[in-house]
């Protein structure tokens, strides 16, 4: 096994080992917003990939796409964990996003890079920041919408502030 797919296969491993820590009410509560930003990644990549913003030369598996060993192998347990950390305080999702950007744009993409596993072609850090930047932005607004939604829910399901039903009631506590 090459050594660039046996770092791969770590990585992967890693991330998703972490969330036996997360929390099954967490993993539920984020779930949905990951799995929009899992189709926004896809999405970029697909974007990517016809541009050459990026190439990726290795996978965990040869049946496994380059890009979902990135979409779902890395970025989704790392999106769990960040909105778990962070979600709820904006400055704090900020400086999280932004240090773990920044030290993958800054620090591992250079040396992904030497292992021939992933690079940047047609985009300049700078620029793979923003797309990054970007897709952060979009994970935020999907969950506070989400969370907007399900408060109006709970709170329509009131008249004078008494509860119609015990079961709303004892999820407001």
């Amino acid at each position: 096994m090459k050594k660039s797919r046996l770092i791969l296969i770590m990585m992967v491993l890693l991330s998703w080992s972490s969330l036996l820590f997360l929390g099954r009410r967490d993993f539920q509560k984020y779930l949905p917003a990951t799995l929009f930003t899992v189709l926004v990644t896809k999405i970029t990549h697909k974007i990517a990939k016809k541009r050459k913003w990026w190439r990726f030369n290795e996978s965990i598996h040869p049946k496994i796409s380059e890009e979902d060993t990135w979409a779902w192998g890395l970025f989704f347990p790392t999106t769990l964990w960040i909105l778990k950390l962070s979600f709820g305080n904006l400055w704090s999702y900020i400086t999280y996003n932004f240090v773990l950007h920044m030290s993958f744009v800054y620090l591992l993409l250079s040396l992904l890079k030497k292992l021939k596993i992933v690079s940047l072609v047609k985009l300049s850090k700078k620029q793979y920041l923003l797309v990054l930047f970007c897709r952060e932005v979009l994970l935020y607004l999907f969950q506070f919408s989400k969370e907007y939604i399900e408060r109006k829910k709970l709170h329509g399901a009131s008249v004078n502030g008494k509860s119609q039903d015990r079961k709303v009631e004892n999820l407001r506590s």
